[in-house]
């Protein structure tokens, strides 16, 4: 070998090395997240072919494409398949205009990098996912934890709150009993209902804490949601909204509290139409297996934001102005749902829509 040949392919390993290298510090840079990482190795790799000023990088994982340049119509390629946990994810390719190159133009040496760099993005890749899921689930289990404390807490406050209410509600009513003046019967009767709007709150409160005893009955889930909405005819016809309930092929019956139940299709069937504007309609579905039916309720509304979205099952917590809501409506819902034995879910974007899945077992 000459020493221009040898300088040569000396060069072309360090390009090599450089590349691998600057995989390194991408995959390791916290502050990028999976596509950044990618778009970067995507811009680093012409770097260590022979031709760099000529060479366009292509990278395709699960058919979202990532390229270093504009792609000549006409290229000569060579690629290699991206595999994460044996499951062929896309692939990594390096072209050339056709018009300018063939292909000859490869190395032999280029033919193992590009496997070598492969495996590197294949590394990266299984890492960030492996990472962005391991976040995710400490996201849950720390919004679990809240709730949970939040349970505790609530059922404290609902039980300290009946005994003084109760002697409130009490004693105003033994005053208007034996009042004559107009005045005074007016005040106490301000009274009286401030009381009793009092412990409706309170027993939301033990809704959501589970502390509500249960009247458990096995009946026509398909009857309850029909029953509900008739009674909220009046208010989607003056908002606008439609409700369309798809029943499916039979009646489904499961025991539950039914009291608690429609509760639950209330207290979301009206936010879908607080949400939703005058023209949109609302999606009801129920479907089963042989251990849990589940009830969906999606709208066309507004959504709700990303900031807001581990917060809405926090007691006292609306986005509606002062006066217009508790704050309690999906906190009650949550308790409701976890008393059953059940789980509650969902899925929004913001200027889409929001769709909430309650899944309860049949007994």
């Amino acid at each position: 070998m000459s020493n221009d040949q040898l300088i040569d392919t000396l060069n072309e390993r360090i390009k090599e090395l450089s590349c691998l290298y600057e995989l390194s510090n991408i995959s390791a840079n916290i502050n990028l997240n999976l596509e950044d990482k990618l778009q970067a190795i995507v811009q680093s790799l012409p770097e260590a072919w022979r031709h760099p000023q000529h060479v366009i990088a292509e990278l395709n994982l699960d058919s979202k494409f990532f390229f270093s340049d504009h792609l000549p119509q006409k290229h000569v390629s060579q690629k290699y398949i991206l595999k994460i946990d044996d499951v062929d994810r896309g692939y990594i390719a390096i072209h050339y205009d056709a018009n300018l190159y063939n292909e000859s133009v490869f190395l032999p040496e280029e033919v193992t990098l590009i496997k070598t760099l492969a495996q590197e993005i294949n590394k990266i890749i299984a890492l960030s996912e492996q990472k962005e899921r391991e976040e995710m689930l400490q996201k849950k289990f720390e919004h679990s934890d809240r709730l949970v404390i939040l349970g505790e807490l609530t059922a404290g406050i609902a039980h300290e709150l009946n005994t003084p209410l109760g002697n409130i509600l009490g004693y105003a009513q033994l005053i208007q009993e034996h009042n004559a003046d107009h005045q005074i019967a007016q005040d106490t009767e301000k009274i009286i209902n401030s009381a009793i709007h009092s412990r409706e709150i309170v027993k939301k409160l033990m809704f959501f804490s589970c502390e509500m005893p249960q009247q458990m009955q096995k009946v026509s889930i398909n009857s309850l949601i029909i029953e509900a909405l008739n009674l909220l005819k009046f208010t989607s016809k003056n908002a606008g909204v439609e409700i369309i309930f798809t029943e499916g092929s039979h009646d489904i019956m499961a025991k539950v509290d039914p009291v608690q139940f429609t509760q639950v299709i209330f207290n979301l069937l009206i936010n879908a139409i607080h949400s939703s504007s005058a023209g949109q309609s609302i999606f009801v579905f129920i479907e089963n297996n042989t251990s849990y039916f589940s009830l969906t309720i999606k709208d066309e509304g507004h959504g709700i934001k990303d900031s807001l979205k581990d917060k809405i099952f926090e007691p006292f917590f609306t986005t509606k102005p002062t006066g217009e809501g508790s704050g309690l409506g999906l906190s009650v819902v949550h308790g409701i749902v976890k008393s059953h034995g059940g789980e509650i879910s969902f899925v929004s974007k913001e200027n889409t829509g929001t769709s909430f899945e309650v899944t309860f077992p049949l007994n």
